[in-house]
């Protein structure tokens, strides 16, 4: 035990040694940079050449100085963080392979005060030939001094930015100059190494450049779809423990968002490093841009399906029918809130003025409002069914005793009604808010009332008897009402004595009813048989009387009209 604990502090003493010789060697070392001063060619050159030094010592946040010294005032804005960084490396690349920098020969305060209206001076200009075409270069400083900031300002001048590119690959095949240091990367020793005719130019980009773009895009290809195989598995086994079941289709329809932003991005990183032109660099960030945005509304829209998948699967389980109209209208507000997100992320991705078509919509707002008032009624409308709860979805439901129908979906603008001859009504949430909805859906009770009709020679007894039995069969009825039903002969029809059978079901929807009332039914018709109660249906009973000459006993020969009023006269004065 001593002897672990004596390595123990020997080893946290070696340690701690070596971080402190580390701190010393540091402290000795600083890397210093000139103040920023940009008021004549020789400071903003000499600024330029101590943080580039720096930044090939192994100081990475020096050339985000370097780069403040570049007018960069035509370059996108997109692209001018990346374009900067790789101007200034190809800059001081070029000077190092051009000649040592004398810091002296360059103008100062004193040049620039003695030609005060001098707004250029060239540092080296040349005629160069590549790819057996001649291009002018340069490396200059142009005098960026405006109205608001009359100060002298030097930066290398935009004509430098555009052709470095093009210098540098020709100045390259020169030596290092003396007393200079040297600039060294991954990439710059990766360029080397590549055949010469790889920085040929074809059709827009160098030859190593298309290179780049076809492995780039394979490259992303293969780890986009790799990725996008882990999410559906994913997404299968998080759906699969909440019980639901989804079809591959719908399952690639999940996993394509993501597969569009893993793929931007991975473009938006590769596309930095084959140092293309600043104005293609500059279509294809933006278009990258643009691409992942679209990619991340599109994600946010499927994940509001998914997400409403499993509160529907949650909502089918629950006995609270009003989540079956909650989700459809949440589902609908969360996408169009994703829609009118993304209209504005993408506008502002595609550099629109967002802020001015904003202000414009406020200012149209008072015309649309008034042109959509039918839509914003419809709006209103969804909101009163979604509070007062009129009806779910599934309920059965009689509007203005016009429209009768199954609730089959409730949307921000309209409701849909599954009529019983199956065609689909949709209705106008507005209209909702002042009609009068019967929902038989609602009922406790479900009533049936029917006559049964029996025999007219049925003895009274056994009539008696048989509205008995089927009081006790409602009594026993696993879903009848128990305190209100009424079974009492009611009536003298053409053909039958009616009893009058009023009883309510306790069901929760139609179906259910249906099966009841035929149960019901069946109980009574068992019943009938037994006690051996005929059931009667409408009869006719025709009287045939033979003979062509009838006579008809007790009718006066004559049949006048005064003669029959006479006899009838007589007859009935018997009665009374």
């Amino acid at each position: 035990m001593k002897f672990t604990t004596h390595k123990m502090a020997l080893l946290f003493s070696i340690l701690t040694l070596f971080l402190f010789t580390q701190a010393e060697l540091l402290a000795e070392k600083p890397l210093t940079y000139p103040s920023r001063d940009f008021s004549s060619p020789r400071s903003t050159f000499n600024y330029f050449l101590k943080t580039m030094k720096g930044y090939k010592l192994g100081d990475k946040d020096a050339i985000d100085l370097a780069v403040r010294t570049l007018n960069l005032k035509s370059i996108p804005r997109d692209a001018k963080t990346l374009v900067g960084e790789q101007n200034a490396v190809k800059l001081i690349n070029t000077l190092d392979h051009l000649e040592y920098v004398d810091i002296e020969t360059i103008p100062g305060s004193d040049w620039v005060e003695s030609n005060p209206n001098k707004k250029t001076w060239v540092y080296k200009a040349e005629t160069i030939e590549w790819n057996k075409e001649t291009y002018n270069v340069e490396i200059s400083l142009e005098n960026t001094a405006t109205e608001k900031q009359p100060a002298p300002r030097w930066l290398f001048s935009e004509k430098t930015m555009e052709t470095i590119s093009l210098y540098e690959r020709v100045v390259k095949k020169n030596d290092l100059a003396k007393g200079v240091t040297a600039y060294s990367s991954w990439k710059e020793n990766l360029k080397n190494q590549m055949p010469e005719w790889t920085a040929h130019q074809s059709f827009i980009l160098m030859n190593g450049q298309w290179m780049g773009l076809f492995a780039l895009i394979l490259l992303a290809y293969i780890i986009e779809r790799i990725i996008r195989l882990y999410l559906a598995k994913l997404i299968v086994h998080f759906l699969a423990k909440s019980g639901i079941q989804i079809s591959s289709e719908l399952n690639r329809k999940f996993t394509l968002p993501m597969g569009i932003i893993l793929f931007t991005a991975m473009w938006t990183l590769g596309v930095q490093l084959l140092e293309l032109d600043y104005q293609v660099l500059s279509w294809f960030l933006k278009g990258a841009k643009v691409a992942f945005t679209f990619g991340c509304v599109l994600a946010f829209y499927q994940l509001v399906d998914l997400l409403c998948l499993y509160l529907e699967k949650k909502a089918q389980i629950s006995e609270n029918k009003f989540d079956d109209i909650l989700v459809p209208l949440v589902r609908k507000s969360l996408k169009t809130f994703v829609v009118a997100v993304g209209i504005i992320a993408v506008g502002d991705a595609l550099s629109l003025d967002m802020k001015g078509l904003l202000a414009g919509m406020g200012i149209a707002g008072l015309g649309v409002s008034l042109a959509a008032k039918d839509t914003i009624s419809n709006l209103f409308g969804s909101l009163t069914v979604l509070l007062d709860r009129p009806f779910r979805i599934g309920d059965w439901v009689n509007i203005d005793n016009g429209i009768e129908g199954t609730v089959e979906e409730v949307g921000l603008r309209s409701c849909r009604i599954r009529t019983f001859y199956n065609s689909l009504i949709t209705i106008p949430n507005g209209m909702l808010t002042n009609a009068h909805i019967d929902n038989y859906g609602m009922r406790q009770f479900r009533r049936y009332t029917t006559n049964l009709g029996v025999q007219y020679d049925t003895p009274v007894e056994k009539i008696e008897a048989f509205c008995e039995g089927i009081r006790e069969i409602i009594r026993k009825h696993p879903h009848t009402r128990k305190d209100y039903y009424h079974v009492y002969l009611n009536g003298l029809g053409a053909s039958s004595l009616n009893i009058l059978l009023y009883v309510f079901f306790i069901t929760p929807d139609w179906a259910d009813e249906l099966k009841e009332r035929h149960r019901l039914i069946m109980d009574i018709l068992r019943l009938g048989k037994e006690m051996g109660i005929q059931f009667a249906f409408p009869t006719q009973t025709l009287h045939m009387i033979p003979g062509e000459n009838t006579k008809y006993d007790g009718l006066p020969p004559d049949l006048s009209a005064e003669r029959i009023q006479n006899y009838t006269s007589e007859k009935v004065e018997r009665l009374f």
